[in-house]
């Protein structure tokens, strides 16, 4: 009993009780918590991150005490040896502070501006990896050594792998070796939970494709929004491929990758304002001050603290005291087509298909540089316009969680408020952009009218548009349209054609507009004689079966839809900007693949199926979960009419059964 009161009354250190224990007990408390650290890394591009983080935060920190110094850096990206090394010129470690600085928790960055200061960047890198190659110089110190096995013995829980040490090398490298001071880093990739398993799954093999990498996903891509001045840090771009042949990119600028810097036809959000308010001040209408806006590509701007302050919403205390300590600046672009992100990716950046490195979405960002993934941001209304939205918000001085996880979940929130107003002022000047008619866009060129004339002969030649059916287009028998769609405008006058010479009948066009939410408006008709609206294989694969032909009508007016491809109306749909169970009929060239998403098709061009084909013409019915609306595919209908055999092959493998 008194032994147990001792224990009770006893006062001790914690600390000091561990310091006590044995040594198993100590690394096996130490492996958990690196363990721990490497598991708040779960991004594909944290270790390029952190190694080049710190490369310039070390070269930032001689440039303050160095006035004649130049900072550079140098990234070498070695596809054949799977690695990824960073060398800087910049202050080096002392001998005290490389022999600790692997240890967790462990820290030589005090300002509030450093990239990172929790101690845990150099764990994850040590220990995260199972080859590390470290160099350092300066007048005090010099280095090389390589660190091995860190991650197999983070993992291994038999016991049977040492702790790894570093150990001294006399490895030369061409990079670091003619530097007078600074550091060297280099990761080789591969093993057991490592992420990027292997450099080769990006698809980049050249610096200007690492390069759009590098500058969204890494602090290379600087951000200033307060000032917008450019970087100090200079550096190189060495990319070494499979085959061993290496390129370089020399004198690179760290600035990350504003979209509206690599979408042409992009107008700021205050240039149109000011436009329309100085039209007012002359007297004139606003609305046509804008007019050379038009048929922009996107609209995006810059927001201040002030701006963030007077215009979001809802923000509490606690936000608007975050806005101001932290110096909260945004940024916003809104682009016509999330098309034109897949644009950037497949034609500009030239990147694995489907991978959008540039996108919309939510880019947290701290002290200069993007933190963490691309967050999808929140909209009650207008769902769809989010994809459209790239946000960027930017805090001074924040301290995000752990590793490179995220930020707390309140800055997250308050984010996102920021962002949700941002997409809801710019998508509301969507009328200055493009309408998404689904075609390829063209971000990068401004065709002048001899090379579009050109350009239009050559398509000509390469895709003519035959029309080989010789029931249809008497006495001539050919179409007046030469060649197959390139735009929204090509099909509006291949249907009208279609409709003049007989191939699609019982419609007649109302009207068209250019301002209206909608395209047009038709009405379905069935008039005497009926027999030019009857089903025949041969003579009339459009039409209607007679039994369905009871009594002359002329039905009411419907919403129709003109497109290049069924793309760009399901992205309208998606966004809120146009309604499903408004349109009655859509007319685009090609389906294009969105719809595969959320809809099923059913071919009316299936012979088959000719009795559900409610009006001639129809080629296909589009159905969603909620609604449903007919469609004229021309591309398919003129496929029919040329060879209907192999049409009804296509239209089977295709659609199949779905009624």
């Amino acid at each position: 009993m008194s032994d147990m009161f001792e224990t009770q009354t006893q006062v001790w250190d914690p600390l000091d009780a561990v310091n006590g224990s044995d040594q198993e007990i100590l690394t096996a408390a130490k492996k958990r918590e690196i363990k721990n650290i490497l598991k708040s890394y779960v991004g594909t591009y944290d270790p390029m991150s952190e190694l080049i983080q710190n490369a310039m935060d070390a070269v930032e920190r001689r440039l303050a005490s160095a006035a004649r110094f130049s900072p550079r850096l140098i990234i070498k990206i070695d596809l054949s040896e799977n690695s990824f090394q960073v060398v800087d010129n910049g202050v080096g470690f002392t001998r005290d502070q490389f022999r600790s600085f692997i240890a967790p928790n462990i820290s030589f960055k005090r300002e509030a501006t450093t990239r990172g200061n929790k101690g845990v960047g150099a764990t994850y890198i040590g220990y995260g990896f199972n080859h590390l190659e470290i160099r350092t110089r300066n007048a005090d110190f010099k280095f090389e050594g390589v660190f091995r096995n860190g991650r197999e013995w983070v993992e291994d829980t038999s016991g049977t792998i040492h702790r790894p040490q570093i150990e001294a090398s006399t490895s030369n490298d061409a990079i670091f070796d003619p530097m007078e001071q600074g550091s060297s880093f280099k990761i080789r990739f591969g093993g057991k939970n490592t992420r990027p398993l292997n450099l080769n799954w990006y698809q980049a093999t050249t610096p200007d494709q690492w390069l759009y990498l590098l500058l969204l996903k890494t602090p290379l891509g600087y951000l200033n929004l307060s000032t917008g001045e450019p970087c100090s840090v200079a550096f190189d771009l060495i990319v070494v491929d499979a085959n061993g042949t290496e390129i370089t990119s020399r004198d690179c600028v760290a600035k990350y990758k504003f979209p509206h810097e690599e979408i042409k036809a992009s107008q700021r959000l205050t240039d149109v304002k000011a436009a329309q308010f100085s039209a007012v001040e002359r007297g004139k209408d606003p609305s046509g001050a804008i007019d050379k806006f038009r048929n922009s590509n996107g609209i995006y701007e810059f927001y201040k603290p002030a701006e963030i302050l007077s215009s979001v919403r809802s923000l509490s205390d606690d936000e608007i005291e975050a806005v101001q300590s932290y110096n909260i600046h945004a940024y916003g672009y809104f682009v016509y087509s999330t098309s034109v992100w897949d644009h950037l990716n497949d034609t500009k950046a030239e990147l694995r298909k489907n991978y959008r490195v540039l996108r919309g979405g939510l880019q947290m960002a701290n002290n200069s540089m993007a933190q963490g993934e691309l967050i999808t941001i929140p909209l009650s209304k207008n769902i769809g316009h989010q994809n459209q939205t790239h946000v960027v918000v930017h805090f001074s001085g924040a301290e995000p969680d752990l590793g490179r996880k995220g930020f707390q979940p309140e800055l997250r929130v308050l984010s996102e408020k920021i962002a949700g107003f941002i997409v809801g002022q710019l998508s509301a000047r969507r009328d200055i952009l493009k309408g998404d008619s689904g075609e390829r866009p063209d971000i990068d060129r401004e065709i002048k009218v001899h090379e579009w004339i050109r350009n239009q002969e050559d398509h000509e030649k390469s895709h003519p548009l035959v029309l080989k059916n010789e029931n249809f287009f008497l006495p001539m028998r050919k179409i007046s349209v030469q060649s197959e769609p390139l735009s929204e405008q090509d099909v509006i006058v291949l249907f009208n054609q279609l409709v003049a010479g007989g191939v699609v009948r019982g419609i007649r066009l109302l009207a068209t507009s250019q301002v209206s939410q909608y395209d047009g408006a038709l009405r379905y008709v069935a008039e005497e004689p009926f027999s030019n609206l009857v089903f025949d294989e041969g003579l009339n694969p459009l039409g209607v079966y007679e039994e369905q032909l009871l009594r002359e009508y002329v039905g009411p007016p419907k919403i129709l839809e003109y497109k290049f491809s069924l793309d760009g109306l399901i992205r309208e749909f998606e966004s809120g900007y146009k309604l499903e169970n408004d349109v009655s009929l859509a007319v685009f060239w090609e389906f294009g693949q969105e719809y595969k998403r959320d809809y099923s098709v059913t071919s009316l061009l299936d012979f088959d199926h000719i009795h559900h084909r409610p009006h001639h013409g129809i080629t296909h019915l589009v159905k969603s979960a909620n609604s449903k609306f007919y469609a004229i595919c021309l591309k398919e209908l003129i496929e029919l009419l040329n060879d209907p055999q192999s049409a009804q092959k296509y239209q089977k493998a295709r659609y199949g059964v779905d009624i």
